[in-house]
């Protein structure tokens, strides 16, 4: 049922329109944010180590979705408090500085993280998530309402943005994220392991802050961290490899040491 429920939504809107108007919210964003003075420049110490991550993750990304060969990725640093993050359709990735200044991760959490938001584009769960939401709205000019409310940067909250901000993820989409997210991350160079301080870290943050909470939008159970810290297995060879070690090798992280070696693959 998850399945056939799944394609049904995600048809109900082309992959092109709902990228082309992200890339249009996209710019809103940026605009807001630089008209509020909230937009952190191309040579901020942020801006510069959010797309170094980015740029190592693109090129084993592009197995997961077709499109994403030709998507024009882009990046924006905004001030502000909130710990947030968000990888729009095509690409397009918002980072609220909160998350960075606030959090403290490290390079290894900070590229599990971003991992798992590109995977959320990759796998187009917004797609499906704002065709269910839709599904009785399209109007017959096909017409698709905003997908990112700019609120916080003092401009008025556009379409659903609002809505779909503070939904959940489903378990099901949150699993498929975790999964490849880390396998991008971890072909990238970053140690699978920081997924669990990194998760246990943002749960412990944010989720007293109810809707607005980013563990909210992304639910983190004992099940789902249970369910990460089983793939290790499979993550740690990738990123073995990628760094130029056996398994074997590799120090212990963060209390969390080296689970049953598995071969790389390809």
């Amino acid at each position: 049922m998850r399945y056939g429920g799944y394609m049904v939504f995600r048809n109900l809107i082309p992959s092109t329109m709902l990228e082309a108007q992200a890339a249009g919210e996209f710019n809103q964003i940026v605009y807001g944010a630089s008209h509020a003075n909230r937009l952190y420049g191309d040579t901020d110490a942020r801006v510069t180590r959010v797309r170094s991550i980015i740029d190592r993750m693109i090129p084993y990304s592009l197995k997961w979705n077709e499109r994403a060969k030709s998507w024009k990725w882009e990046v924006a640093v905004v001030r502000s408090n909130d710990i947030r993050m968000y990888c729009l359709p095509g690409g397009k990735i918002v980072v609220y500085s909160g998350i960075l200044d606030r959090m403290r991760l490290n390079d290894n959490e900070l590229g599990m993280l971003i991992g798992h938001e590109i995977a959320h584009a990759l796998r187009e769960h917004a797609r499906m998530r704002l065709g269910q939401l839709q599904a009785s709205q399209l109007d017959s000019s096909g017409t698709i309402p905003q997908l990112f409310g700019l609120a916080d940067l003092g401009m008025a909250p556009l379409g659903i943005g609002s809505r779909l901000l503070e939904m959940k993820y489903e378990s099901t989409d949150e699993t498929e994220a975790d999964v490849i997210g880390s396998d991008i991350a971890s072909r990238a160079g970053f140690d699978p392991r920081a997924a669990v301080t990194l998760w246990d870290k943002l749960a412990q943050a944010t989720r007293g802050m109810g809707e607005r909470g980013f563990i909210y939008v992304h639910p983190y159970t004992p099940a789902r961290r249970e369910d990460i810290v089983k793939r290790l297995p499979d993550m740690l060879p990738l990123y073995a490899k990628a760094i130029g070690k056996s398994v074997d090798e590799l120090p212990d992280y963060a209390g969390i040491g080296r689970p049953t070696r598995k071969p790389a693959r390809d």
